[in-house]
């Protein structure tokens, strides 16, 4: 029996390559998202806290100087919270762009595999049938010589 040899496999092969790549650039885009979100977070916590030491400020004895080192910290704290929500979404962005480039690898590698798997089965059947005929040249050639 012959061996099967796809005609497109280096291409199939570049494909699962593709893939591969494709694959660790998204892991690295979402850890680089987790992280960005993770600063997120922490900002807002910031803010928490900075927003419960300026209400404690403002009760009681009231230091006008703390109070505006305070209120100064948390317009500084939310410019940086609204650059850190750019930062997510432009990350967020990234990783949909290349969540979508591996799906469209993913479907040309998929449709080299059927082609492949296609191939394969039509390969099979020409090698029945060369078979069947090898068979059939076989029992003729005995019969023939019984004779």
């Amino acid at each position: 029996m012959a061996k099967f040899k796809f005609r497109l496999q280096t291409f199939l092969n570049l494909k699962e390559q593709f893939e591969k790549n494709a694959k660790n650039e998204l892991g690295i885009a979402i850890k680089k998202l987790e992280e960005e979100k993770a600063k997120l977070v922490a900002i807002e916590k910031e803010i928490e806290s900075s927003l419960s030491k300026f209400r404690d400020a403002c009760q009681g004895n009231i230091v006008p100087e703390k109070i505006k080192e305070l209120k100064r910290y948390l317009e500084y704290l939310d410019k940086k919270q609204q650059e850190q929500i750019l930062n997510v979404k432009r990350e967020q962005q990234n990783v949909d762009k290349i969540r979508e480039k591996l799906v469209e690898i993913m479907k040309e590698r998929k449709v080299l595999e059927n082609l492949k798997d296609k191939d394969f089965q039509e390969f099979v059947k020409e090698e029945e049938k060369v078979e069947r005929q090898l068979v059939d040249e076989l029992v003729s050639y005995k019969e023939a010589a019984k004779r």
